[in-house]
């Protein structure tokens, strides 16, 4: 599988994920933990010649953008207790992704241990990023055609 045909298949997986929890809610927020997992496989395993640092930044972007189009486009009211599933999912999903990386991470021979580091460093710190930033992301949020105000 070449890089081109692997991240391809990550953006359409995260994709179809946000459709589904937008048509077939709450399924969308069900499948956060495989969504991950598979994306993360692909990126880690489907990948080749590319630096380990991008490959965690790569890591990253597909688990965001999976939780950005969940909090977002998700069907449901939107309320705290939505909110606390889909935080409990995205950590569910996030010991799988963590663990295939961290096994891409020490199984990459030809990179130095500091950009082993760096690239394990730089994935946690993200996380704790995207967590800070977009923790209350959507909450409130409805639809015109869910709204019974």
């Amino acid at each position: 599988m070449n890089n081109t045909t692997a991240l391809g298949l990550a953006t359409l997986i995260v994709v179809l994920n946000g459709l589904i929890g937008h048509f077939f809610a709450p399924n969308g927020i069900m499948l956060t933990p495989i969504v991950l997992t598979i994306t993360t496989s692909l990126v880690c395993f489907g990948t080749k010649n590319i630096k380990i640092i991008f490959i965690s930044a790569l890591t990253y972007l597909f688990v965001a953008l999976n939780d950005i189009s969940i909090k977002l486009y998700s069907g449901g009211s939107h309320d705290n207790e939505g909110l606390g599933w889909v935080h409990l999912l995205l950590f569910v999903g996030l010991v799988p992704t963590f663990g295939i990386l961290l096994a891409t991470v020490l199984k990459h021979k030809e990179e130095t241990v500091t950009n082993k580091i760096i690239a394990v460093v730089l994935f946690i710190g993200l996380i704790v990023g995207h967590l800070q930033i977009f923790s209350n992301l959507g909450l409130g949020r409805y639809y015109w055609y869910d709204w019974n105000g």
